[in-house]
């Protein structure tokens, strides 16, 4: 069985650079460090992973940076004096006109027609999620500067500016996926039983999930498949770590600088 690949040193060197906003962020909502850290680090390495995966982050990049040029021309339009705040109603609007919008997959076509559904930045982290954990966290000073300035936070996202912004968006989406694995593992809907089997699962196993869950996103097809097999058996649902995903590229990695 071929080895899993390895982090690169600039990888690295920037989940490090990070960890004072990496630890602050942990405590603030209650995830490892070490999940935050291999989030940033697996999205790092999955982008310069292929010569396509290049392409692609260069695509969401060039997409990105239009988009958020195209909202602030209409901000300046909509208010001359105060062209953030315009783009930044703006940027709310489209928001709250699909507040539970997801994609699955590469999903290129919700990308084109939902220009919140593209991944931001270093992190890849989509705008739409960023804006909602700036929405529903308005005590995380990280996040202060950006409550009516979301065009801001886009641009600080997109460039990858404003390290305590990253690492917070990164961390209140990691508490999300805490909540969807719960509900996943759930026997009859009992979330006690999710609770209780999450939290027999080894610290280790519960960081690899979290990097995998920032990776692929809500519950996929084959994993509603899982949990109804286990309902049928009355027993929890367990998530498992995929041979050649981001679960097992991290759990290789974990001595390298992101444990």
């Amino acid at each position: 069985m071929a080895s899993a690949p390895s982090y690169g040193k600039k990888t690295l060197a920037l989940v490090q650079s990070m960890a004072p906003q990496i630890t602050a962020a942990a405590a603030r909502y209650g995830v490892p460090a070490e999940a935050i850290a291999g989030a940033l680090a697996q999205e790092q390495f999955d982008q310069t992973a292929s010569y396509e995966n290049e392409m692609k982050a260069h695509l969401s990049s060039l997409y990105a940076n239009m988009s958020l040029g195209k909202v602030y021309a209409r901000g300046l339009a909509k208010s001359p004096f105060n062209a953030e705040r315009g783009a930044s109603d703006l940027i709310l609007g489209e928001y709250r006109a699909n507040p539970n919008a997801i994609t699955v997959g590469s999903d290129v076509w919700t990308k084109l027609v939902n220009p919140l559904l593209v991944d931001y930045g270093p992190a890849g982290m989509k705008f739409h999620n960023a804006i909602q954990a700036i929405l529903k966290n308005p005590g995380d000073p990280a996040f202060t500067p950006y409550t009516k300035s979301l065009c801001s936070a886009g641009v600080a996202l997109q460039n990858g500016s404003d390290k305590a912004l990253t690492a917070s968006t990164i961390a209140a989406y990691l508490q999300h996926g805490f909540g969807v694995y719960q509900s996943n593992m759930s026997v009859n809907g009992d979330p006690t039983t999710g609770i209780n089997a999450w939290n027999g699962l080894s610290p280790e196993l519960q960081r690899a999930l979290l990097v995998q869950f920032y990776k692929q996103g809500p519950t996929p097809e084959r994993v509603l498949r899982s949990k109804s097999s286990a309902a049928q058996h009355g027993i929890p649902y367990v998530p498992q770590i995929g041979a050649d995903g981001a679960g097992a590229t991290y759990l290789a990695n974990q001595a390298a600088g992101v444990s």
